[in-house]
């Protein structure tokens, strides 16, 4: 077997549906999150994405980000109610 076809192998980056099935959120709630943009937030509260011609693409980078943002967040919020 090729290192191509490999198991072993991980995609660089994630379909939409790919994405939403490895996080456990739906694609509604996708486009939700991205749809909160401010200017400091070109993609909202989701994961910044790429185009391959019309399709969205999430790295494993911007995977990785959005998920410690939200850790980051999280704690943030219970140390404050903490406080």
């Amino acid at each position: 077997m090729s290192l191509e076809h490999s198991p072993a192998r991980q995609a660089a980056a994630s379909t939409i549906n790919e994405f939403c099935q490895d996080h456990r959120v739906s694609r509604p709630k996708l486009y939700e999150l991205w749809g909160q943009k401010t200017e400091n937030e070109p993609f909202g509260k989701g994961p910044s994405y790429f185009l391959v011609g019309n399709h969205r693409r999430i790295s494993n980078e911007a995977a990785a980000a959005w998920r410690a943002a939200g850790e980051t967040a999280a704690a943030r919020e219970q140390a404050s109610k903490q406080a």
